[in-house]
């Protein structure tokens, strides 16, 4: 397979994973400086954009909506994710289903109606078009070396997001929505609930690090982001002891851990840097250059 398109695979499922996370998370944090005046929202709002990584400050909730919503010149946004969907998508066209692009073009269009004073319709359009997209590769694309690509930036996102989420302990600032928003922001709280345990922060970081049956948990997604990466290994004949390592030994470490907070706050601390690590090494075997080639007489 070719590195320009195993290279737009891997970052059109990273940055659709990131569109979808982004969304979420803005979302729940924009409702809860609504609707919970008790607490400091200059705080509440450096608390996301510190999270995100995200430089510029916010001191409201519309500011942090023009913050986390972005632009497209920055990935960590959520249109300079929207961005890098359509880019990734176009420069990989012929290799995609007709109704998948379809479903990213429209998904465009949604992003470039986006309403920075009523955010909520205007996330909710985004998130409804990035299930639809979602869907459709799921249920058109065939399962070849780029849908394991797809698969393995699109976990490894997920890895990246919820850690990052978690790092953030939402419920030292909001004692009694902190958990279910945190739960909501993944999509968890159905799943959660179906358990019928107590929600608790330690209860919901502990769900969302070890569970094995909720996709987006730290242990499924990274067992998901090895098992793709294995495919393409056996595909290509690539040695993969070394790229399987820093998630390999993150999943051991979930695999055995209690519940002890502070191994917890290790697990959450360790993740992005495991995530760096395999994006790099895939990088390097993958996605490197091998030089160009210069004719002469």
């Amino acid at each position: 397979m070719l590195s320009r398109l195993a290279e737009s695979s891997f970052w059109l499922g990273r940055y659709l994973e990131r569109s979808e996370g982004l969304s979420r998370l803005l979302v729940e944090f924009h409702q809860l400086l609504i609707q919970d005046q008790r607490s400091h929202i200059a705080r509440g709002c450096a608390l996301l954009t510190h999270g995100l990584g995200l430089e510029t400050n916010s001191f409201n909730a519309r500011t942090l909506v023009e913050v986390v919503y972005g632009d497209e010149s920055n990935p960590s946004t959520i249109r300079g994710a929207l961005h890098g969907v359509r880019s990734n998508a176009r420069s990989i066209r012929d290799t995609l289903p007709s109704d998948f692009y379809e479903s990213i073009n429209r998904l465009n269009v949604a992003a470039e109606n986006f309403d920075v004073a009523s955010p909520g319709r205007s996330l909710k359009e985004i998130l409804d078009r990035l299930a639809v997209s979602h869907g459709i590769y799921e249920w058109l694309a065939p399962s070849d070396e780029a849908s394991h690509f797809f698969e393995l930036g699109r976990n490894l996102e997920r890895m990246d997001l919820v850690s990052r989420l978690l790092a953030m302990e939402i419920e030292k600032e909001w004692r009694e929505q902190g958990p279910a928003t945190t739960l909501r922001a993944v999509g968890g709280l159905s799943t959660f609930l179906r358990a019928r345990v107590p929600l608790s922060a330690d209860r919901v970081r502990a769900f969302l690090i070890k569970d094995a049956a909720f996709p987006r948990s730290l242990s499924e997604a990274g067992r998901r982001a090895e098992s793709a990466l294995k495919e393409i290994a056996k595909i290509n004949g690539a040695p993969s002891e070394s790229m399987l390592r820093p998630i390999g030994l993150l999943g051991s470490q979930i695999h055995f851990i209690n519940d002890d907070p502070d191994e917890m706050v290790r697990i959450i601390t360790a993740t992005p840097h495991a995530v760096e690590s395999t994006s790099l090494a895939i990088k390097a075997n993958f996605f490197r250059p091998v030089g160009s080639i210069v004719w002469s007489n």
